[in-house]
């Protein structure tokens, strides 16, 4: 594939890569990476919960802020409704820089949190302006070498049943060497409100949509990406409800004899999804595509293998991550990793119900209507 016009061509692999997906141990090294570093720590996650886990994550954050690491968390004023006011404000106490992406309109105790410092009555039309853009990404950087990146939240629902959580199944990448820089330099354009623009690595390394002309480049080469495949494309996804242009390159992959599988949830807990994705079964059975549905606890993973390489990260097949919210994605070649992935949606395969053509049923009125809705979701 040729390079994306106006993107740096460099090297395509990272310098170190290694792939998560048991919660306890994602969680168990980042706590023990944000113990051990010595200059910063770049702390940005959608969903943050002040559970038995996020009380770790604060106590972390705020010991490695109390001997002089600079600390910077970054939530969501959706994803972390719950508890987000009062996380900022011990955080805050501890010595933490906290900001709280778009709070709701009618959250005023979120307010303060936030980048904006203008009159109230601007920062009200500012949030009911914003109210659908939503940072979706899950990221953290430590020392400027040392990076996190994939579908886990802070919160214990990612864990096993039996440590308390609800069993989520996530995937996540390590990565480490010069080329985190990048990452941490989206993160940085984010928290100070700078014009975004490419950094060396973008679509090489990873994807970023902050900007008009990056969702753009993102979503083009994820769509040639899937319509270049000679082998496979591998889709694991927590909400499934593809834009046209998604769907048609799916299809066209189809009708090209690749091997398309995807792996959806058979329980989620946004409950419209099941019955929106679906909506889409029909012309994908139909054109050869192999669907899967996970049975062993919450799908949330989002992956795509493609051939060679895949994307994982925090981005799902949907209207909202393919134009609204904010996502970080990170692309790995490295044979090994890829092979692990590889065995990993292998094991979700063996976890779910295989489902065929001749054995749906039609589709459903519920389906049907939130179809309607589904720019918004």
């Amino acid at each position: 594939m040729t390079p994306m016009h106006g993107v740096e061509k460099i090297s395509h692999r990272w310098e170190e890569t290694r792939l998560i997906s048991d919660a306890p141990e994602f969680f168990q090294k980042l706590l023990a990476a944000i113990a051990g570093a010595q200059y910063s720590i770049d702390f940005e996650y959608y969903i943050f919960n002040a559970d038995d886990l996020g009380e770790q994550f604060i106590v972390a954050l705020g010991d490695a802020a109390a001997r002089g690491v600079q600390v910077r968390v970054l939530i969501d004023g959706i994803g972390s409704v719950l508890d987000g006011a009062d996380i900022a404000r011990r955080l805050f106490d501890l010595g933490v820089e906290v900001r709280i992406y778009h709070p709701l309109p009618w959250l005023t105790s979120a307010w303060r949190w936030s980048r904006d410092q203008t009159s109230w009555l601007a920062q009200l039309f500012t949030y009911l302006l914003t109210v659908n853009r939503r940072n979706h990404r899950k990221l953290c950087v430590v020392d400027g070498h040392q990076a996190w990146v994939g579908s886990f939240n802070i919160s214990v629902d990612h864990l096993p049943v039996d440590a308390g959580g609800r069993g989520w199944r996530d995937y996540a990448v390590f990565l480490a060497g010069d080329g985190v820089h990048s990452l941490s330099q989206t993160f940085e354009l984010l928290w100070s409100r700078q014009k975004a623009h490419f950094h060396r690595g973008f679509i090489a390394r990873y994807l970023s949509n902050r900007s008009l002309s990056a969702r753009r480049l993102k979503n083009r080469f994820v769509v040639r990406s899937v319509e270049g495949a000679r082998e496979r494309v591998w889709l694991v996804s927590a909400y499934f409800a593809p834009t046209a242009r998604l769907r048609r390159c799916l299809l066209r992959a189809c009708r090209n004899g690749v091997q398309v599988r995807l792996i959806l949830p058979g329980q989620s807990d946004v409950f419209v999804f099941p019955r929106l994705s679906s909506y889409y079964y029909h012309e994908l059975l139909q054109a050869g595509a192999r669907l899967f549905l996970y049975q062993g606890g919450v799908l949330h993973a989002k992956a795509l293998l493609i051939d060679g390489f895949f994307i994982v990260g925090s981005s799902n097949w949907n209207h909202r991550s393919t134009l609204h919210d904010l996502e970080l994605d990170v692309v790995i070649r490295d044979a090994a990793q890829v092979k692990e992935l590889e065995s990993l949606v292998e094991t979700d395969c063996n976890d779910s119900i295989e489902l065929r053509a001749e054995n749906l049923p039609p589709r459903s009125l519920g389906a049907r209507l939130w179809y309607l809705f589904r720019y918004w979701m």
